[in-house]
């Protein structure tokens, strides 16, 4: 069904004639739905709910239709779509419509709305989208939307070609009214990056609200100044800011939980924003990219770091041994944090030694190997286009040859993306870690083949197309070759010394 314009009126602004008292949309008809929460626990703004992904118990909500002269719409007689913004609407009635509810005379009493996922200051929602669900039993007449023939005579046919058609089983081309209500607020807690990272629910393989814009908790409170525990910056990228949440405050439920690291994603170099500020606002589009939860669009202020006023907080790095890496869910847990790999005298590390940009061929079967001047061959992208495409035989066996080997870094992908091959092992297991130095721009991997590296530290990034996880450094001080240069602790590496506080505030 087409709906009709929706006119938005802001919360706070003076009462008008098209607006209302209470500052709810309306749309140019007049036609508005009243929502009244009649039954559930609403919780408060001091006492919000906590956020849950199991269905809420229910709320009981009563809907009428009114029209524009604000007398009750007796006239209407059909169905109106629930939906929760933020969360999802879980059952409606037990489901027996699906998400709809049907108004008789203009009322609908005693309905049971369940919801999850949802956060902060919710609603649930009303609104008559034309929508009458038809059946789709084998014997019944066609739903309207579906049955070949232009019912409203407005010469389109169907869905998806007649706008007043929601879906296929619509029993109605008409449009609706498009009133829409919204109920009074539920309120629930705000969430914490574990949450968005979906540790709790999804072991951080995936975010539990994608495509949601989420106001994250920071744990600043904005009533006291004060912060009831840290979201500490951690790094910077060219394209985006890393961020953990400590989890490490007196009586925090988050206390070891763990998922609380997430990456900021801001396209171009983040302004305005230093290692060891701490958050008092994040907020931005929770999704997936390709397995990797960001937060795009991000909206953020901080407390600026100054070393006279308190430490700078970064958390030391989670030291990853040889068999963490084949541990997926230790591994999430840790993803977009401060992680290191290191020589401690029972683990070794050293850059692979299987890296150059000849190409093997079918002669040694496409494995890695050097030519006659010593250069290694493992250059996959054989047909110079740019990419391993294994679509291309060649190209497949090329690139599963250099997998296959714990020493080999496929030298197209590192032109590309900057990933190399660090071989971590204890003796006894090996694990094949790939790490980026380009923000360590004084330290050449292609130069280091072969050679050993004390440590190695950065920020856990994860990309499923390759099903693997790369530690991206932040600056020179993260990737110390000598074996006998100091590793620098997390107050001091790639941290202004002199503090963030920009000069005019100084």
């Amino acid at each position: 069904m087409k709906l009709r314009t929706l006119v938005w009126c802001a919360a706070g602004l003076a009462a008008s004639a098209s607006c209302g008292s209470s500052g709810l949309p309306e749309q140019v008809s007049g036609e508005r739905i009243v929502v009244t929460l009649e039954g559930g626990d609403p919780g408060s703004a001091d006492n919000p709910l906590p956020i849950s992904f199991d269905p809420s118990a229910p709320f009981t909500i009563k809907l009428e239709m009114f029209r524009g002269d604000g007398s009750p719409d007796t006239d209407f007689n059909s169905y109106v779509r629930i939906t929760s913004k933020p969360g999802t609407v879980f059952s409606v009635n037990g489901g027996q419509d699906g998400r709809n509810v049907k108004l008789q005379n203009g009322v609908a009493d005693g309905v049971q709305v369940t919801i999850e996922a949802s956060f902060g200051p919710t609603r649930i929602w009303a609104q008559d989208i034309g929508y009458v669900p038809g059946s789709i039993t084998p014997g019944d007449p066609l739903p309207a939307c579906s049955n070949g023939i232009d019912d409203d005579g407005d010469g389109r046919v169907d869905y998806p070609a007649d706008p007043g058609c929601y879906a296929s089983n619509d029993d109605d081309e008409t449009a609706g009214t498009g009133a829409t209500g919204v109920s009074p607020i539920i309120y629930y807690a705000l969430p914490r990056i574990a949450d968005v990272r979906g540790g709790p629910t999804q072991s951080g393989t995936g975010t539990p609200f994608p495509f949601e814009q989420v106001d994250i908790d920071t744990g600043y409170d904005a009533s006291s100044n004060a912060f009831r525990w840290d979201t500490i910056v951690t790094g910077l990228s060219s394209d985006g800011f890393f961020v953990t949440d400590l989890q490490d405050e007196n009586n925090d439920p988050q206390a070891g939980l763990g998922y609380g690291s997430v990456f900021a994603y801001t396209f171009s170099a983040p302004q305005k924003i230093g290692v060891c500020d701490r958050l008092r606002l994040l907020e931005g589009t929770s999704a997936d990219f390709f397995g990797y939860t960001e937060l795009n669009f991000p909206t953020w202020a901080v407390e600026y770091w100054d070393p006279n006023a308190r430490p700078c907080l970064v958390p030391d790095p989670v030291v990853l041994a040889p068999g963490d890496w084949n541990n997926s869910p230790l591994m999430f847990k840790n993803e977009s944090g401060l992680v290191r790999v290191l020589t401690d005298g029972t683990v070794t590390l050293h850059v692979g030694a299987h890296m150059g940009p000849g190409k093997p061929d079918a002669t040694s079967g496409f494995l890695p190997v050097q030519d006659a001047n010593g250069v290694w061959e493992t250059n996959c992208d054989l047909n110079g286009d740019g990419k391993v495409e294994f679509t291309n035989l060649n190209e497949a066996a090329c690139a599963n040859a250099c997998e296959a080997d714990n020493e080999c870094t496929e030298f197209s992908s590192y032109l590309s993306q900057s990933g190399f091959t660090i071989v971590v092992t204890d003796g006894t297991t090996v694990a094949k870690a790939q790490g980026n130095a380009s923000a360590a721009t004084s330290y050449d991997p292609v130069a280091n083949a072969g050679q050993p590296l004390h440590a190695f530290t950065g920020l856990l990034r994860y990309f499923s197309g390759g099903n693997q996880f790369t530690i991206q450094a932040r600056c020179d001080d993260d990737v110390v070759a000598d074996l006998n240069a100091p590793v620098l602790d997390s107050s001091h590496a790639c941290v202004n010394q002199n503090g963030n506080i920009p000069d005019q505030q100084q």
